[in-house]
């Protein structure tokens, strides 16, 4: 039996070299798919390796006879069994083919599904991460790439390990997270900082904290603007953060009253605007909101997202107020059990993450995003259960 491997960009390609060298008998002996160059495996180019087999027959030499009629039956008879014989080959090879890349789709399409139904795709050792990975909130196609580069970078002796495969996928999720921005106070002029974002998802809040940290400890003058006129409860509480840290608090009407507000505040190092929360689906709310930061023209318009909000709510919110934003914010990181939603948005966005909310309480439960914190926060801190 003569054993040949073939590699290809796709499964037509290899196939097709398969045949040409082997012919439409070879039998397909093993498939995979695989990424050649790239980091650590990653990033490669996509390859397909197909190992096939063919059987070599043996030469039968043919006796001499004498030509009579008798041998010239048994001629006719044999090109008839070779003919018929060979028919059957063809058949036979043609489902072997059929049967081969049956198999070779079904091993793909498990490839492609990462770790979904199909979680059988990874090593034992090493399935129980996947599945501890997802239920983090974790994208299928993420935790295909953190776990793929463990069986890349780790020997498979080593996967037994847990805490050296946790220190690899966490550094692997820092590496993911390092786009990082914090607010830094004005020198000539108020650096202006506007919060936006839907509705519930904690800005009043957030802004109390942040205006408190620099207000009290980091003694920085600092001024907060409330354009959120349609909730007479964010008004207030927005004047009781300022009361209690000696911080004034002015309301905002129209953009013509936001504009004049700052003007009010120019010798102030930070000025923060609170806005009202919008719904993404509502057009009218998303065009007064751009009247009231083309009025402001701030200088970081933070996105704030609540971490208990399910994974493609966030995608669609972030869509929406994408070309608003500067910044990220997430809250009520206390609230939930899978941060990892927060990974899938870092995946689809380059805009930097300021700061993390992990409370209600004003200043303490609000913490500058860094990636070890960021990776504490989608890894947690338990061990997958086995």
């Amino acid at each position: 039996m003569r054993v040949r491997r073939f590699v290809g960009e796709n499964v037509s390609e290899t196939m097709g070299k398969v045949k040409r060298e082997l012919g439409s008998e070879a039998i397909i002996l093993q498939t995979r798919e695989f990424r050649d160059g790239g980091f650590f495996g990653l990033f490669g180019n996509k390859k397909v390796e197909i190992t096939a087999a063919i059987e070599e027959k043996p030469v039968i030499p043919q006796e001499t006879s004498r030509p009579n009629y008798e041998n010239n039956v048994e001629r006719v008879k044999l090109p008839i069994a070779s003919h018929v014989s060979g028919l059957k080959d063809q058949s036979e090879g043609l489902q072997t083919e059929i049967k081969s890349m049956r198999l070779l789709l079904e091993q793909m399409n498990k490839q492609m599904a990462g770790v979904g139904e199909e979680t059988s795709v990874w090593p034992p050792a090493l399935e129980k991460w996947a599945v501890h990975l997802q239920s983090r909130g974790i994208c299928e196609n993420l935790v295909k790439r953190l776990i793929s580069h463990v069986q890349q970078t780790l020997s498979p002796e080593k996967w037994l390990d847990d805490s050296q495969v946790f220190t690899r996928i966490e550094a692997n999720i820092r590496q993911m997270c390092g786009q990082i921005g914090l607010i830094q106070p004005g020198i000539d002029k108020p650096r202006i900082i506007a919060l936006i974002g839907p509705t519930g998802v904690g800005k009043t809040t957030t802004i109390g904290k942040l205006a408190a940290g620099f207000s009290i400890v980091d003694k920085r003058r600092v001024a907060l603007i409330t354009a959120d006129t349609y909730r007479v409860a964010a008004v207030e509480q927005l004047k009781a953060f300022g009361e209690i840290i000696g911080v004034p608090v002015e309301v905002a009407m129209t953009p013509s009253g936001l504009n004049e507000a700052l003007f009010l505040h120019a010798d102030k190092e930070l000025i923060f605007i609170d806005t009202a929360g919008r719904s993404p689906h509502h057009e009218e709310h998303m065009h007064e909101l751009r009247e009231f930061l083309d009025e402001a023209q701030p200088d970081f318009t933070m996105l704030v997202m609540s971490a208990t909000t399910q994974s493609a709510d966030q995608l669609q919110i972030y869509k929406r107020f994408v070309d608003l934003t500067t910044h990220l914010i997430f809250t009520k990181l206390d609230e939930t059990g899978s941060a990892g939603s927060i990974l899938n948005l870092l995946g689809q966005t380059t805009l930097p993450i300021a700061y993390l909310s992990n409370g209600q309480n004003v200043p303490d439960d609000i913490e500058a995003a860094t990636p070890n914190r960021l990776a504490h926060y989608v890894m947690g801190d338990e061990m997958p259960n086995e």
